[in-house]
């Protein structure tokens, strides 16, 4: 019992007041185009705890509850930041390149390099299918000429000559197994 009472009477529990003071001070970091990160620094510093806790306490509690304020402080610094630019130009300006969209730029860089490399990639690899293809056309010519060579009847005298080797070589087979006969009988 002792545990729950020493966690239920926390000394450095969160109150109303350190919700409400750090709800104001992301709001108005929100409305002047600053970070929440800075917001939960200087949050931090003013209530005695980490940004992280500061951070943690926004996102998982607090936030939810003030949606509204969350939007209508976004609307607000849009109107500060269209105000300003026109009131120095006499026309509204392009709004900043955020680092979300020069992450998108890196990245469309990067994948455009990418492509260039399996684009060349590809080119030498249908070059290398066409040298293939012209390989294999002319082994299929060489074996239809070979084939042909083939097809043409042996002479008479070829046969003979056949014939000859032939004999000779079963009279050597004969000599190697030690029959004595001669070969035709």
């Amino acid at each position: 019992m002792q545990t729950v009472e020493k966690w239920a009477t926390r000394s450095d529990a969160w109150t109303p007041d350190d919700d409400t003071r750090l709800a104001e001070l992301v709001l108005h970091h929100i409305r002047t185009g600053s970070t929440q990160l800075k917001a939960f620094e200087e949050a931090a510093t003013l209530l005695g705890r980490t940004a992280a806790a500061c951070g943690y306490r926004w996102n998982g509690v607090i936030r939810k509850h003030y949606q509204s304020e969350i939007d209508a402080a976004k609307q607000e610094r849009k109107t500060q930041q269209v105000q300003a630019d026109t009131s120095t130009t006499g026309k509204p300006s392009q709004p900043e390149i955020s680092a979300s969209m020069l992450e998108v730029i890196s990245f469309l860089q990067t994948f455009d390099e990418q492509y260039q490399k399996l684009k060349a990639y590809v080119t030498q690899i249908e070059q290398e299918k066409q040298l293939l293809a012209e390989r294999v056309e002319s082994l299929e010519a060489q074996l239809h000429t070979q084939g042909k060579a083939f097809d043409q009847p042996f002479t008479p005298e070829q046969l003979e000559e056949d014939s000859r080797t032939l004999f000779a070589i079963m009279e050597r087979a004969r000599k190697l197994l030690g029959d004595n006969r001669p070969a035709g009988t």
